[in-house]
């Protein structure tokens, strides 16, 4: 289950709650804002889920109706349902949540300085928010914030920390963060090069209809690599890829 991997981190972080699709879902239905964005994201990016951006629209607004500003930083940034696109107006509703120790908006923040979207891009200033995010458990922070360590991005490259960050999630059923663990096995970074345990990982993230994994696994299935050379299988697994919106 990769725990191990994930020990050390987990004393100091906060519990990262389940996320796989019925348990966001389900937490959403029952008034969980942080849940429920999370379920708008998946249906934004197409994780886990057929990509449906009115979907995802629709979700944020609720949310941003009720109060919260991560969501509402969302809908500024893309101009969601009544909200003005602007990414002054999103990193304004950011930084509102950040004052409330929103695990979202920190999140939000965390990926604008990233990126440079509507604020000077900062790395370093986007890994302290994103640490922040993650220290509450949520998710795709802990999944950005790894990438951060496998990449050196506003810290010093740590492929065994990004490796433990990443188990952490995959233990909750991230589908990214199955994905992004099953490439660290793939390529040897931050643990021994494993293409077996690799190509399980991957198809853990396949299984909950992770457009980028069922792609993913056909490649090994093509290329050999982890499992048995497999053609007819490996067009199985891009056509399904191609179904669930890659």
């Amino acid at each position: 289950s990769g725990q191990g991997e994930g020990a050390d981190n987990s004393s100091k972080m906060g519990e990262c709650k389940l996320h796989d699709l019925k348990s966001v879902q389900d937490r959403y239905e029952k008034g969980d804002r942080v849940a429920g964005f999370t379920l708008g994201f998946y249906y934004q990016e197409g994780i886990c889920v057929k990509q449906d951006e009115e979907r995802a629209s629709s979700i944020y607004v609720d949310l941003a109706e009720k109060g919260h500003w991560g969501s509402k930083g969302v809908c500024h940034r893309f101009g969601y349902g009544p909200y003005l696109k602007s990414k002054e107006k999103a990193v304004e509703c950011f930084r509102k949540g950040v004052e409330e120790e929103d695990e979202v908006s920190l999140f939000g923040l965390g990926e604008c300085y990233l990126k440079g979207t509507g604020v000077d891009k900062d790395e370093v200033r986007a890994v302290a928010l994103l640490s922040q995010a993650a220290d509450k458990g949520f998710a795709p922070a802990i999944v950005y914030l790894a990438i951060c360590y496998l990449e050196g991005t506003g810290v010093d490259k740590d492929e065994v920390k990004a490796v433990a960050l990443l188990s952490q999630a995959a233990d909750k059923g991230d589908a990214p963060a199955i994905f992004a663990l099953a490439a660290c096995y793939m390529e040897g970074k931050g643990v021994d090069k494993d293409e077996v345990r690799a190509v399980a990982l991957c198809s853990q993230a396949a299984d909950k209809g992770f457009a980028l994994a069922i792609g993913a696994l056909g490649e090994c299935y093509r290329d050999g690599r982890g499992v048995e050379k497999d053609e007819v299988k490996a067009i199985e697994y891009f056509k399904k890829s191609c179904r669930h919106g890659c």
